[in-house]
């Protein structure tokens, strides 16, 4: 049990340390007033030997840092400071984990939009971490869609001055939003951004380009505004006749998917190929019908010559 002496000594102790801390505290708050974090310093390794410190728990290791990151931005713009390691930590991350989705999402607006304004080496950056996205996730429409969004609109806009590189990147950025209405089909505004991809295409003399992406997107959607929208920039550029043929093959189409698979999607439709009839076609004496044609390309180039 403790003794009175004990107690004594305790307190004398705890009231030494109390008057040692008291006389240098306002020093050191007023110094830490003053004293601001300017730059930040980046410790990790390169990104493929983090992976090898990682033993193995690649995407647990990834999750820490991207919360990491998450909190450390909102501290960089409460303290008024640029956060200089952003695109290294995401190269980290995307290292460890090449399919991690929201890095790749969230990655021109933590490393563009700081305080401050972004250089053109933010941007060559933040282009090279979408286009990593592209490649680990073809099959995902958010992300070539977020790539296009900046590869050609936001950064043309704002960080390149050189006229023929603002044209490349925005043809490239076109050709991004392409892909992501093709593969996005009417999720949230994938449609539209084929509408957007299009003018750019256009405007830079790629008539034909834009054509296609027009026809490919009328192909898979299903939005009747979106559709009406479509129809407008395809009868300005190919006019109204072809456009009328082209919508009549479009509802003999979708006469055959209501009348024989009403239960699937357009997109399901158009991999499953028009529907065939083997006892009719056996022989070969009506190759040439449509009724007989194997992919959707014979199908059309049938119609147009029973036309005929």
């Amino acid at each position: 049990m403790p003794r009175l002496g004990d107690y004594v000594r305790t307190a004398i102790i705890v009231g030494v340390s109390a008057l040692c801390i008291g006389s240098v505290r306002a020093r050191i708050a007023g110094q830490h007033a003053r004293v601001k974090e300017t730059s930040d310093v980046h410790l990790l390794p390169p990104p493929k030997e983090v992976v090898k410190l990682s033993f193995g728990y690649r995407a647990a290791l990834a999750d820490v840092l991207w919360a990491h990151v998450l909190v450390s931005q909102g501290l960089h713009t409460f303290e008024r400071r640029r956060f200089e390691n952003v695109a290294d930590l995401i190269d980290t991350i995307n290292e460890l984990d090449p399919e991690f989705r929201d890095p790749y999402l969230l990655s021109d607006a933590l490393i563009t939009i700081q305080v401050g304004e972004a250089s053109r080496a933010d941007s060559d950056r933040t282009r090279a971490i979408l286009e990593r996205g592209t490649r680990n996730r073809p099959l995902d429409p958010e992300i070539w869609r977020t790539a296009g969004q900046f590869i050609a609109f936001i950064a043309p806009g704002t960080y390149l001055t050189d006229p023929e590189e603002r044209a490349a990147w925005k043809s490239e950025g076109a050709r991004m939003l392409a892909r992501a209405a093709e593969l996005g089909g009417d999720a949230g505004h994938m449609g539209w951004a084929a509408v957007a991809g299009a003018g750019i295409l256009n405007r830079q003399g790629e008539r034909d380009a834009a054509i296609r992406l027009i026809q490919r997107t009328l192909a898979v959607t299903d939005d009747e505004e979106l559709r009406e929208r479509l129809q407008q920039e395809l009868a300005e550029l190919i006019g109204e006749a072809k456009l009328e043929a082209y919508r009549r093959r479009q509802a003999d189409m979708m006469e055959l998917s209501l009348r024989d698979l009403p239960f699937i999607s357009k997109s399901t439709l158009f991999v499953l190929g028009p529907p065939f009839d083997p006892a009719y076609c056996a022989g070969g004496a009506h190759e040439d019908e449509r009724r007989c044609a194997l992919t959707w390309k014979a199908w059309a180039a049938a119609g147009s010559e029973e036309q005929r």
